[in-house]
């Protein structure tokens, strides 16, 4: 196809769907203007304090700086960024909160969960070394967040809207299609019944497939309708019925106008192939509805494993890891207990690391869950994206909440 017959087939489509591609840009900049926003306030919600000011550190002074947060006992995952200069695990620096030593950090980098025990209104963060013949250290950077239950929540709820803002729209488009499609696969058994009728009575099929212009097809009227358009125009039948069959956009109907443009160029009793044609097309229609209906108990187990692995890495995060830290850490240090290897406090410093990897891996299994039920469940990969954004927006409010 040349360009020039691309830009008119463009055109022509955009007039006939104008609303509806201007519907479907609208509610996507309404989305991306939704979650921007609340990204924004989410930001500045969670912030707390910010620096970037170079703060001395020796043996004879500190780094310090205050912060506020207005309903302590409501706030959680308060956590402090920080970053140095000339720290290392030689030349450690301490983080207290309030009078209270919170960590004792060995890199030029850190991200530290300050304790919710010990958070007040006005809290203040000292850092310090009382190391000896250590060089002149720095504090370069600090940033402290926090946030509460109902932020987060609304904000996912706000995400998700967002989401379902700009996804809507191609979900209702593709909806559409599908039940097009559906509905053109149940009356073209029929349409090829009245066209076999019309055979019958001495028609052409041609001329036959013309005179089912009064009937009722549904989604296939307008097939048909341009279907006969064309071959008022003279276009050859063979073209006509094969552009019938791929502008459908069922596999089903193509594969049928297929077998009836071959029967009708070699000459066959084209009215047995019609009654065949159709009678396949039924057959496949019962097979594919008892497929699915025997797949939908796969399709359940398929979200069932999806929420158990969910509830298994939350037990982890919220029970298990936690416990075996603090065991870990009451008898690791006395050398007679260690759990999951190294000494002390090990366990505890990496627990956050280890929720990063486990909301990887919700993520991921979301992905690959999604797709599998899809392919289960309709016979294709494509089918499963919906099943993946479900699994997904289950994932990120896990993650979220919990992880």
């Amino acid at each position: 196809m040349d360009t020039e017959k691309l830009k008119l087939k463009l055109l022509n489509y955009f007039r006939k769907n104008e609303r509806l591609i201007l519907s479907i840009i609208a509610a996507f900049l309404l989305g991306m203007l939704i979650a921007g926003a609340n990204f924004v306030n989410h930001e500045n919600q969670q912030l707390k304090f910010q620096t970037n000011e170079r703060m001395g550190i020796n043996a004879s002074s500190t780094a310090s700086f205050e912060f506020s947060i207005q309903n302590p006992s409501t706030a959680t995952g308060t956590q402090l960024e920080i970053q140095f200069e000339n720290v290392g695990s030689e030349n450690p620096v301490t983080v207290s909160m309030n009078g209270q030593e919170v960590t004792t950090v060995s890199s030029d980098s850190d991200l530290i969960n300050l304790p919710q025990d010990n958070l007040q209104v006005n809290n203040e963060v000292t850092i310090s070394n009382t190391g000896i013949g250590v060089d002149q250290q720095y504090l370069t950077y600090a940033r402290v967040t926090s946030t509460t239950n109902f932020q987060e929540l609304m904000f996912v709820i706000l995400n998700l809207v967002a989401l379902l803002l700009m996804a809507a729209p191609i979900m209702y488009i593709k909806y559409e299609q599908y039940q097009a499609r559906k509905e053109m696969e149940d009356k073209f058994p029929e349409f090829l019944r009245d066209v076999v009728e019309g055979t019958r009575a001495g028609m052409s099929l041609p001329q036959a497939i013309k005179n089912t212009e009064t009937g009722s097809y549904g989604a296939l009227d307008e097939k048909i309708e341009k279907m006969n358009a064309q071959l008022d125009w003279g276009i050859p039948f063979e073209k006509v019925l094969r552009n019938f069959g791929e502008e459908t956009g069922s596999k089903l109907v193509k594969r049928s106008s297929d077998t009836i443009i071959q029967a009708y160029s070699s000459g066959g009793n084209i009215q047995d192939v019609l009654e065949s044609v159709g009678d396949n097309i039924r057959t496949i229609k019962e097979l594919k509805e008892k497929r699915e209906s025997q797949l939908y108990g796969e399709m359940i187990t398929g979200y069932i494993v999806f929420f158990i692995f969910i509830g298994i890495l939350i037990a982890l995060t919220e029970y298990l890891l936690p416990n075996l830290a603090s065991a870990q850490q009451s008898l690791g240090g006395s050398g007679s207990f260690s759990v999951l290897g190294g000494g002390g406090s090990n366990l505890q410093e990496n627990i956050s690391l280890y929720n990063d990897w486990f909301s990887r891996l919700v993520y991921i299994q979301a992905f690959f869950s999604g797709l599998i039920i899809g392919k289960l469940a309709e016979g294709e990969l494509k089918a499963g994206f919906k099943h993946m954004a479900i699994l997904f927006a289950a994932g990120y409010l896990a993650v979220t909440f919990f992880l």
